[in-house]
């Protein structure tokens, strides 16, 4: 059935219709009539009117040829105009509109089309904000990471270098960024570990580099971690280096070697002394003198090997927080006292002069009695084993803001610069000069009492100067400035995070 109510609207189809119909079917329809009348008044047919027949005939085809090539530029132009503006929006053009303004279908057709331009650019630019903010968070993350992070192009230029890899050669992203690596980063290692990265050989390589710290150039031992990022068309598009400095584990390795080195020989010289007196005592020809004296020196040698295992044992104890602290109020000048009463005569043995000086109303500390009896004894012994003979000993006991300082300084041998920061490592003992050499000791002592004092949440600390003696001192939270829930849960939580 035929939709009357189409030719009522104004669509392109009604006028092409109408247009068709006038340079088409009306010239055939006026020559028709013409015949017809001639027809009619004549009775017949002439040679003028068959020459007028083909006239208005070929005028009816010249008409439809013109209507038709009309027509044909009436649909193809906007056609056009859409192909121009498809193709532009394609390229990613999103500004651009088609202006036609008619109410036809071709005019409806570029509203719609104008429309989806205008979605797609919002899309566009919707899309452009998210990859924009993910490249923010990517670069954000590699920017804080941990490692040193490198990220190079196919020909070594730098896209991204991170924090860490900015302090660890020296540079700045905002100057390295779209240049060669060769100029800006000067280490011949790194340079050849990522020319070695040739196109014949696995995606990722790893290498061992050594580097100077620009501020302290101190050698610095980096794991290279170099890995080829590969495109869908399995070509190269750059490189990513990941540099993790292991310079803290190669002193962790280097420092279990020393351990069990000197663990190996602190065990052997006592137990050598005390297998060969032993087999002495053995002997049908020892005197009861010489037997007497034999069995001193393998009981100071038991007592030796005793307390080397007892301090071993117990800073692992302290460092597994797994040793009981039995706290209390403690008065550090009466912890002194006793410690110098029981102990004095070693002082006096080398005729070395020990004095007191405490502030008076001395704060109370939250500690426990033994540790804290170990420390000053560790300390005060320490203090006369490493000076000589008529020198002096002066322990000072003092408050600081909400802390007990307590200072044991003595003017013996000293301790040089180069060693100092390592006084307080198991089994290190500082061999400055003979006369220290010469004093037996465990390499433990110093380190037990680090440990003791930093459970109680005090700090331990040294200064001293070669040949002119030594101070060390640590601090100790008063009473007062204690939590009243205690300090063990919080020396537990650190204990067990270290």
């Amino acid at each position: 059935m035929i939709d009357f109510l189409f030719f009522k609207r104004r669509t392109l189809f009604r006028r092409l219709f109408f247009i068709t119909l006038a340079v088409s079917v009306l010239p055939l329809v006026v020559t028709w009539l013409y015949i017809w009348h001639h027809f009619t008044q004549n009775g017949g047919w002439s040679a003028n009117m068959t020459l007028l027949f083909y006239a208005f005939l070929a005028l009816a085809a010249l008409l439809a040829f013109l209507g038709s090539y009309y027509l044909s530029k009436k649909i193809s132009r906007p056609i056009a105009h859409f192909t121009r503006s498809a193709t532009e929006i394609a390229r990613g053009k999103f500004e651009h509109k088609i202006n036609i303004n008619s109410n036809d279908e071709i005019g409806r057709l570029a509203k719609i089309f104008n429309y989806m331009t205008l979605e797609l650019r919002r899309l566009h630019r919707m899309n452009l904000n998210e990859i924009i903010s993910e490249k923010n968070k990517t670069r954000t993350i590699i920017r804080n990471i941990a490692d040193g992070v490198i990220v190079t192009d196919p020909e070594f230029n730098i896209l991204l270098i991170n924090n860490v890899a900015e302090k660890l050669f020296g540079v700045h992203e905002k100057n390295a960024v779209n240049k060669p690596i060769r100029t800006i980063i000067r280490n011949k290692q790194l340079l050849a570990f990522l020319e070695s990265m040739t196109d014949d050989q696995d995606n990722t390589t790893t290498a061992e580099l050594t580097l100077k710290d620009p501020e302290t150039w101190k050698d610095i031992y980096l794991q290279a971690h170099a890995a080829r990022v590969v495109g869908e068309s399995d070509e190269a598009i750059g490189i990513v280096t990941i540099l993790r400095d292991i310079t803290r584990e190669k002193e962790i390795d280097k420092m279990k070697t020393e351990l069990v080195s000197m663990v190996a020989h602190e065990l052997r010289s006592p137990l050598t002394s005390i297998s060969g007196f032993s087999e002495l005592l053995l002997d049908d020809g020892v005197t009861k003198d010489q037997a007497v004296e034999y069995a001193a020196i393998i009981l100071k040698e038991s007592n030796r090997l005793s307390d080397l295992i007892n301090k071993f044992l117990d800073i692992s104890k302290i460092e597994a927080g797994k040793i009981q602290v039995k706290r209390g109020a403690v008065q550090i000048r009466d912890v002194v006292d006793k410690v110098l009463d029981v102990n004095l005569h070693l002082a006096e043995r080398k005729n070395i002069a020990v004095s007191v000086k405490a502030t008076p109303n001395l704060g109370t500390v939250y500690a426990d009695r033994d540790m804290m009896e170990q420390v000053i004894l560790n300390l005060f012994s320490n203090a006369i084993k490493y000076s000589p003979e008529n020198s002096a000993i002066e322990i000072r006991l003092r408050e600081l803001s909400d802390e007990v300082v307590v200072d044991v300084e003595d003017t013996g041998f000293g301790i040089s610069e180069e060693a100092l920061p390592r006084v307080f490592e198991k089994f290190y003992r500082a061999a400055d000069n003979d006369a220290v050499r010469d004093v037996t000791g465990t390499g433990l002592g110093l380190a037990l009492v680090k440990e003791i004092v930093e459970l109680h949440g005090g700090k331990m600390s040294v200064t001293s100067k070669l040949n002119k003696g030594s101070t060390f001192s640590f601090t100790l939270p008063k009473m007062g400035s204690i939590p009243e829930n205690g300090e063990d849960a919080s020396i537990e939580v650190s204990m067990l995070a270290q």
